[in-house]
């Protein structure tokens, strides 16, 4: 059976989840490109990554998660169906508590849709589970292009900025996330910094995401990283994180 996860970082709070095995299911990553060994978990970055994978960081230091990504991924891309795919999500999917937890599903943390069929799977869940909202960040922007007009209402996209189909953005008006280095970068911008998702599954404005996690040593992502956490930032693994 595949697995979702309670969400216990600040920023995902009450949360429920899923994951692909990050870098490995991300046919569209580029500048955020990373991933972790199955076996030994060493992170290894693209030639133009520019700030490493949250996820494939995470995926690094904890092998219970990366073994949980990995068992996600194999189960589903041995899959040809997307019925079938439907069914294995529809029967790990928890049920709504009365707390409403399960109310909001995020779509892969770590990984992203890494074919149409696997799209196609996750937007019939979203319209047979009215009652809930389903989200995700994506570059694989093709796939939801090619079903633009089938989109059902519960299903909340944003592009993920820095992918190797970014044109789409503009050419389709697809509501995006860029990842930033600090506050001012995102005013520049004119975009609001989304610490808690809120802006994924509400609203249809784009907007900024702080850089957080590892980050390679030397690197301007690292040094963005590293000024953040002088200013007081401390990250979402906290729920007191500070956000300045």
């Amino acid at each position: 059976m595949l697995k979702f996860s309670v969400s216990g970082n600040a920023k995902l709070k009450n949360i429920i989840s899923f994951s692909l095995s990050s870098g490995w299911s991300c046919p569209f990553a580029l500048k955020c490109y990373s991933k972790a060994d199955p076996v030994t978990g060493k992170i290894s970055d693209g030639p133009k990554t520019e700030f490493r994978c949250f996820t494939a960081s995470q995926e690094a230091l904890y092998p219970s998660l990366r073994r949980q990504s990995i068992h996600n991924f194999e189960s589903l891309r041995k899959v040809r169906s997307t019925d079938t795919m439907v069914e294995m999500i529809q029967e790990a999917l928890p049920a709504v508590k009365k707390n409403g937890l399960g109310k909001v599903v995020r779509i892969h943390v770590g990984g992203d849709f890494f074919n149409q069929k696997y799209f196609d799977a996750w937007s019939i869940v979203a319209r047979n589970n009215p009652e809930r909202i389903f989200y995700a960040y994506t570059k694989s922007l093709q796939y939801w292009i090619n079903r633009l007009s089938d989109i059902p209402v519960n299903f909340k996209l944003t592009a993920s900025k820095g992918g190797t189909l970014d044109h789409l953005i503009d050419m389709y008006n697809l509501k995006y996330a860029e990842v930033v280095y600090s506050q001012k970068e995102a005013d520049d911008l004119g975009f609001e910094i989304d610490h808690d998702d809120s802006h994924a599954f509400k609203g249809n404005d784009s907007f900024a995401l702080i850089i957080h996690g590892t980050q390679p040593a030397g690197s301007k992502a690292g040094a963005a990283k590293a000024a953040l956490a002088k200013a007081g930032w401390t990250g979402y693994h906290k729920e007191k994180s500070k956000k300045k």
